[in-house]
């Protein structure tokens, strides 16, 4: 049976606000998330269990942030570069995690909303021009927010191994530049240690 997922409007308009742009995308974010979190029950509670990881850096990685708070401040949100509209909550005490894969993408007209955009963006679009962009707008994110959760995304349950913990913060100086960065994160070159940014110059250099 569709899932119909009540949308709190007000809740929405602040992760708008948050996010600071009024888009597809973080209406998409938005019912993923409230449908993860959903699923994942009593095992969201406390946040230093949870981990999320999100496969591609859209605007909707910001819904993950403000309403489950995974954050990369509190290193509990881990971007994998797969390219894919993919979330995965995990609790790493319990086990559980449910990953969602956004297929709505698949066959939308991605072209349509460029060409809208690209016409309400130049400098001489008439008023019409500008009004169509925000009428598409608005009509594709109420479709969003009203559509059952199966012609969105999927939802299913994977097993995941425990995430690595993080190091102390130990800083240490860059022999190049002198800047200190993380300790682990430098790398011997010739007997001393470089930062990323000075082994990328002396690699091009």
């Amino acid at each position: 049976m569709p899932v119909f997922a009540a949308v709190d409007h007000a809740e929405f308009e602040a992760l708008v606000a948050f996010h600071g742009c009024y888009c597809l995308d973080i209406a998409l974010g938005y019912r993923v998330v409230k449908a993860l979190q959903r699923e994942m029950g009593e095992d969201m509670r406390n946040l230093k269990q949870v981990v999320a990881y999100v496969g591609a850096p859209t605007c909707a990685v910001d819904a993950v942030q403000q309403l489950a708070g995974c954050t990369l401040g509190k290193r509990n949100l881990y971007y994998t570069d797969t390219g894919k509209s993919t979330f995965v909550f995990h609790n790493t005490v319990t086990a559980k995690a449910l990953r969602a894969y956004c297929h709505y993408w698949d066959d939308f007209d991605h072209e349509a909303l460029r060409r809208c955009r690209k016409e309400a963006a130049d400098p001489a679009a008439t008023p019409e021009k500008k009004q169509a962009l925000q009428a598409l707008l608005a009509s594709e994110v109420n479709k969003i927010l009203g559509l059952p959760e199966d012609e969105l995304f999927t939802l299913s349950r994977v097993s995941l191994p425990v995430p690595p913990k993080f190091s102390k913060y130990r800083s240490e100086p860059c022999a190049v530049c002198g800047e200190y960065a993380k300790h682990d994160l430098l790398v011997e070159r010739a007997g001393r240690k470089l930062c990323a940014e000075c082994r990328a110059a002396d690699k091009n250099g």
